[in-house]
């Protein structure tokens, strides 16, 4: 039996008694267990004056210690059988249960040991041993096990335990050897007794001394404690949807051990994120067969699992993962984002997901997106040179890519280096002959700092990446001359949601964070040039490119009439300028091309595409018009409904090729949760979902999925055709099972329109 056999054997048997341990007990199975816990005291005081000391059970407070560590939002928390959830640097306590009255300090020595992993080991801080002496105080540093003796009444020894602010996160379990201290004493009154109980110990933000320490509380509540937030998506300027990262959900922590234990990371490495994030970042995806989370799919074909524009949270995506035991289908990078804040989030780490809007994929780290044009301007198409490329695309510009912020310390850094780490969990390149990516410095990003760990040169060239052309001519080294750069194309933007803040509109600007300065100085500054010159320096593949001047001779200024949205159902139009600036005629060529596009960048369909020729005398202006109408756009819509617009641009007199390009996304109706009652604590609440249909035709196979974490488990609705033109209205209740302030989501697809979205904020008051 291998090391995974074993791993995923006591993983499934951890899962399976949690499972079972799922539901609410009736009141009178709780009387029963009470009537039981009597009889059981009776019968231990009657017999309480023979034989040695025993410790009959432990209990762990779960519920008391999960509040002091602030846990106790973790469902498994509040199961029959509760789960003891906490976070490492802090202490919890413990009461022990003795089968009689004993002084412990003078009679009998108590051990506990505290262990981790299938091989646990006190040198390699998997496993802690505790030798109760009687003492009333800690007295050892906060990267040790240690506990002190709150009190010995009776039967109860109730113990404070300190754990190790650098312990391994994940499943521990707890262990107690009682032994009279008396040398003369039989060996049989030694008892060690295993516990049942499962420890979950997580990172802990709260903790100075703990590698993710956050010191702004908002900021932990947001990026530690908060189960739904928002995920950028399309083109400038992007829409938010909501997300449900139902962290606290029962599935979610099990699911996390499954991860870190397919992951081959070593149990004595668990404890410090650098490598635990960037285990996450391996094992979210599945590309490595490895058994990670997702299986990524960017074929539009996805009629043996789930679109990924389905999904509308985390949880049935862990719930699934966990039961079946294998990969899910499908996934794409909001997918992976949002998954792996939930995975962080779930173990004390804090996550945020961020958007690039213009996400450069450099593959030959020349941190450049090449484009070559022939003698006559016209795209010359080339082959990927080298390195592994799951979607195929070479170099590319990706319309919008959604990663991961993480918190932590880098001691392997130099100072001033922690913070902000990027992480990405969508397989695009290998990083150590593994899909993983980061821990990527902000500060090393922002600053070019190619060398250091980890990744750096690939995030850096999706956030500032210049986009160089090239003309063909066969006396240039390598046959190709440099016509110019784009140099503020790539990192339009990156967006994160900000901190407590969260509008119900998918378009809100009040909930919605510039992070760009965090990655890059701002455009245009001589910082910014400083910084990707000082990074292309250490690249061999960059230099060229950085090295040789436009050739050449521009004259004639061309610019694309950039788009924000067009609701669907809508005409529009696309324009290109030429301006002379020169002094004599200048003979100019415009070719204009429409056609839908993935996410990613790659070409789907054509649409439509004009062209012109025309003399510009000096000083002069012209614009050239394509016009797509609905009927032309609507049937070649692919993913995301985006579409791009091309031009390609010559001046006949001088050779000089221009290409310039808009990339937007065709908007859709946001989905309408409205509440029809007050909410309040067991009384059912009445959900109204709607929009109105922006298409001539009638939509068809219809699906509705709503979540809403601490409010309505994942649900998948089939739901009737919405007519051409007409409106979608579909009741729906739900039954709150505890007050607060919560987000419903809700996501709706079809055969004709896929991706929209909706939420709202829903008040529950106690009954």
């Amino acid at each position: 039996m291998t090391f995974f056999d074993r791993a995923d054997n006591y993983l499934n048997s951890l899962i399976d008694n949690i499972r079972a341990d799922l539901g609410v007990s009736t009141a009178a199975e709780r009387e029963r267990e009470r009537e039981d816990a009597r009889v059981i005291d009776e019968f231990h005081e009657a017999n309480a004056v023979a034989g040695p000391a025993k410790v009959l059970e432990v209990d762990f407070k779960a519920k008391q210690n999960a509040v002091d560590h602030k846990c106790d939002k973790y469902e498994v928390v509040h199961q029959r059988k509760p789960t003891v959830v906490l976070r490492r640097g802090g202490n919890f306590t413990i009461d022990i249960k003795l089968n009689k009255v004993t002084d412990v300090k003078k009679e009998y020595e108590l051990k506990l040991y505290f262990n981790f992993g299938n091989t646990p080991s006190v040198h390699k801080g998997t496993q802690g041993v505790i030798t109760m002496m009687g003492k009333t105080m800690f007295d050892k540093s906060h990267e040790e096990w240690d506990a002190r003796m709150v009190e010995n009444k009776g039967r109860i020894l109730t113990l404070e335990v300190q754990i190790p602010s650098i312990a391994p996160v994940g499943s521990w379990n707890m262990a107690t050897e009682l032994k009279p201290r008396d040398p003369a004493a039989d060996r049989s009154a030694r008892q060690l007794m295993r516990q049942d109980t499962t420890i979950y110990i997580l990172f802990n933000p709260w903790n100075k001394h703990d590698g993710t320490y956050m010191p702004d509380e908002n900021g932990r509540n947001e990026y530690v404690l908060n189960p739904v937030g928002k995920i950028w998506q399309g083109a400038y300027p992007a829409r938010g949807r909501h997300w449900s990262f139902g962290q606290f959900d029962d599935v979610v922590l099990p699911g996390c051990v499954l991860l870190l234990e397919r992951s081959g990371l070593r149990h004595e490495a668990r404890g410090d994120p650098i490598f635990v994030s960037r285990a996450i970042s391996k094992m979210v995806n599945s590309n490595d067969g490895d058994n990670g989370v997702l299986i990524g799919s960017w074929s539009g074909d996805y009629s043996d699992g789930t679109s990924p524009s389905q999904w509308a949270g985390s949880i049935k995506i862990m719930e699934e993962y966990v039961r079946r035991g294998r990969p899910v289908k499908y996934g794409q990078c909001w997918v992976f984002a949002g998954v792996t804040t939930t995975v962080c989030r779930a173990l004390g780490l804090p996550c945020r997901p961020v958007t690039n809007l213009n996400s450069a994929h450099d593959t030959d780290v020349s941190l450049t997106i090449d484009e070559y044009v022939d003698k006559k301007g016209e795209k010359i198409t080339t082959r990927r040179r080298s390195g592994a490329d799951p979607m195929g695309l070479g170099d590319s510009i990706w319309n919008f890519h959604v990663w991961n912020d993480v918190w932590m310390d880098r001691p392997d850094l130099p100072p001033g280096y922690g913070g902000w780490q990027a992480i990405d969990a969508t397989p695009q390149e290998t990083s150590d002959g593994m899909f993983q990516c980061g821990p990527a410095s902000h500060e090393a990003v922002r600053r070019g700092q190619m060398e250091l760990k980890y990744d750096v040169p690939f995030v850096l060239a999706e956030v500032n990446a210049d986009v160089v052309h090239w003309q063909e001519d066969e006396t240039a080294q390598d046959g190709f001359r440099k016509l110019f750069s784009n140099k503020n194309h790539v990192g339009r933007q990156l967006l994160t949601k900000k901190v407590g803040t969260m509008e119900s509109g998918n378009y809100a600007d009040d909930d919605k964070e510039d992070c760009t300065d965090l990655y890059k100085p701002p455009e245009g500054t001589k910082a910014e040039r400083v910084t990707l010159q000082m990074a292309a320096r250490r690249s061999r593949n960059a230099r060229h490119a950085f090295r040789f001047p436009s050739l050449a001779e521009e004259d004639v200024n061309f610019s694309i009439e950039d788009i924000d949205r067009i609701m669907i159902g809508q005409d529009f139009s696309v324009t290109v300028k030429a301006e002379h600036i020169g002094e004599v005629n200048r003979t100019v060529q415009i070719v204009l091309k429409a056609g839908s596009t993935y996410y990613t960048g790659a070409p789907a369909k054509p649409i439509t595409e004009a062209g012109g020729e025309f003399v510009l005398k000096p000083k002069e202006s012209k614009t050239l018009s394509l016009p797509v109408p609905y009927s032309q756009y609507y049937s070649k819509l692919v993913e995301h409904a985006m579409v791009k617009m091309v031009a390609h641009c010559r001046v006949e007199e001088t050779s000089y090729a221009w290409m310039g390009d808009d990339c937007f996304e065709i908007t859709k109706p946001a989905i309408l949760v409205k509440a029809l009652d007050k909410a309040a604590v067991g009384r059912p609440l009445k959900i109204e979902f709607s929009f109105l249909n922006p298409l001539p035709e009638k939509m068809t196979e219809c699906v509705l999925e709503v979540d809403g974490p601490g409010l309505s488990r994942p649900k998948t609705i089939p739901i009737s055709d919405v007519p051409a033109n007409g409106e979608m209205k579909w009741p729906y209740t739900l039954v709150p099972r505890k007050a607060g302030e919560f987000v419903l989501i809700a996501t709706f697809n079809s055969t004709q329109l896929v991706n929209l979205s909706g939420s709202s904020s829903i008040t529950v008051a106690e009954a």
